[in-house]
């Protein structure tokens, strides 16, 4: 499990429980969404979102399971 926290831009910061099983399911529905070429290992992902969000974990369990390649943002 992890907890993943709001940033409180519409009022007090809130910690999210996230288990692995809901992590895990996201990233299978990412793998396995309709009418899309599959990502293989020939694939590349630059990542831009900070480590801590939700969806970039998510992205990178894709990355995890296919093999792709990662790139991180390092501005300029």
């Amino acid at each position: 499990m992890m907890l993943s926290y709001t940033s409180g831009t519409t009022g007090n910061p809130k910690g999210v429980k996230l288990t692995h099983k809901m992590l895990i399911n996201e990233v299978f529905a990412n793998l396995t969404r309709n009418n899309a070429d599959p990502f293989t290992e020939h694939d590349r992902y630059i990542s831009y979102l900070p480590a801590a969000h939700v969806f970039e974990h998510v992205l990178q369990g894709v990355c995890y399971i296919t093999g792709m390649k990662t790139g991180f943002y390092q501005g300029d």
